[in-house]
């Protein structure tokens, strides 16, 4: 596969990303702003943590792999910061879109110390070696910021354990199986060929992960007549404060929370695993 002109897009994508995340926490880190963030002690402190958690795009040596930075918190600004936090998220989308043919393909490559002399990795991952960008964390670059539309009365934390579940075509899976050799990815192969006509798509399940949000609750509704919203907050929440100087009321879970997740979301796929070589389920009742 000729990874040049992807090569190319994906460096300049990730160049106009930088640049921009740059120009918001320029701008965060140089005003006066009202922010909250879980155990900071300041509005200094909590500012500087939450350009830390918008800056935050690559891997620290003890991150783990396939994860990205949480940062519980909220922060008020002018427009002009509004601005620059929505061309951050139009740059996150025109990089993830760039990424996204990339997808699930996989490239043999040379590779000292292993049992076989050449290895399949992520096109993905090959491509930011190249570029000397191996450090990239993904899932960080692609994360949006979220942004209110109207200044929040109120902002409660919740937290959820829950796993990302694909429903992929059984054709899908037999595709990712393609670059595998492993004896597993072997009788996976002929595992596929013998399911039944009626099985059409198979669940591709990623690890479990706590699922963050924010249940806000707006001074005034917004332009669509909510007055209410519940969305992802695993970056810090920020917004115009406009004429609102009040500081919105926010209640981040408690210690005991973090640590346990009150709420499991029900599966409706098999417990066991149908493949060995990828994290792949049978649907429930699916015959």
């Amino acid at each position: 596969m000729d990874l040049t002109a992807h090569r190319q897009e994906i460096a300049k994508g990730l160049i106009a990303l930088e640049s921009a995340i740059e120009r918001l926490v320029d701008a965060l880190s140089h005003g006066s702003f009202p922010a909250q963030v879980a155990d900071a002690t300041s509005a200094r402190s909590a500012v500087r943590r939450i350009c830390e958690a918008y800056a935050t795009i690559n891997y620290k040596m003890d991150d783990e792999v396939n994860e990205s930075p949480v940062c519980l918190g909220i922060i008020g600004v002018n427009a002009d910061a509004v601005k620059k936090a929505q061309t951050v998220n139009t740059a996150k989308a025109n990089f993830k879109n760039l990424c996204a043919p990339l997808q699930g393909i996989r490239v043999r490559i040379p590779v000292k110390g292993e049992s076989s002399p050449t290895k399949a990795i992520p096109a993905i991952r090959v491509i930011l070696r190249n570029i000397q960008r191996s450090d990239l964390n993904l899932l960080a670059a692609y994360r949006k910021i979220p942004i209110l539309d109207v200044p929040p009365k109120s902002v409660t934390y919740t937290r959820a354990n829950t796993r990302a579940v694909y429903r992929k075509s059984v054709e899908e899976i037999a595709a990712m199986l393609e670059n595998l050799s492993s004896p597993a990815a072997i009788a996976d192969r002929e595992l596929l060929a013998t399911l039944g006509r009626g099985v059409t798509h198979l669940a591709w399940v990623k690890n479990r992960y706590q699922n963050i949000r924010a249940n806000v609750l707006y001074a005034r509704l917004d332009s669509s007549g909510r007055g209410r919203i519940q969305i992802s907050a695993e970056l810090p929440l920020i917004y115009a404060t406009g004429r609102r100087a009040e500081p919105a009321e926010v209640n981040f879970p408690s210690e005991a929370q973090a640590k346990n997740p009150t709420r499991v979301r029900k599966s409706k796929i098999e417990t066991e695993p149908l493949l060995l070589s990828l994290p792949v389920y049978r649907y429930e009742n699916d015959d």
